[in-house]
């Protein structure tokens, strides 16, 4: 059992450590954002957009995604008699749209993020259901990565337990890390 747990312990730690990577990079980000400044690069651009192709807002972000080749989630839908502004957003890059309906005219203003915001973007990122697939296949990576490290956590537990000789040293760890994660998890609940 012990040989079986150890490879298990192994084979996760392996599989997701890029992932951990990730968030461990991204939450220093977060952290330590005005230390680490992020500087966007924006772009501007103007397309026609004929009304019968922007019936609906998701016929007019279709349009605009086969056509200018854009992809990403639609979101902050806004209509008005006079426009149809909308964002097409993917890690890394999200692109603002504005369609004037009498002129058909539309504003397309584009900005991207270097590769670590863009992580940020990931490890902020949330649900299940996203137009953009490469957003849904991260989040089922990301449910997988959770469960693979509570698995890992388990069987590191019981790796420990095994080894007579370290069940103090490898106790007391486990108590501090854990009173350690409480108290950090009630403090940033309290502010």
């Amino acid at each position: 059992m012990f040989q079986l747990m150890r490879n298990i312990h192994l084979a996760l730690g392996l599989l997701f450590v890029v992932m951990v990577a990730v968030f461990a990079v991204s939450s220093l980000a977060i952290t330590y954002r005005t230390w680490l400044p992020q500087t966007p690069v924006d772009g501007e651009k103007t397309v026609q957009i004929e009304t019968a192709l922007a019936e609906t807002p998701r016929a007019l972000a279709r349009t605009l995604m086969q056509k200018e080749d854009l992809k990403g989630d639609l979101r902050n839908i806004e209509e008005s008699p006079e426009s149809v502004k909308f964002r097409i957003f993917r890690p890394g890059t999200q692109v603002d749209v504005e369609w004037e309906r009498s002129s058909g005219q539309t504003t397309l203003k584009t900005r991207r993020w270097g590769a670590l915001q863009m992580m940020v973007q990931l490890h902020t990122n949330h649900g299940f259901w996203h137009d953009f697939m490469p957003a849904n296949l991260w989040a089922g990576f990301s449910l997988l990565a959770s469960v693979g490290l509570l698995l890992m956590g388990a069987s590191g537990i019981y790796l420990w337990f095994a080894h007579h000789s370290e069940r103090l040293i490898g106790g007391v760890l486990l108590a501090v890390g854990l009173i350690y994660g409480l108290t950090t998890l009630i403090l940033t609940r309290l502010t």
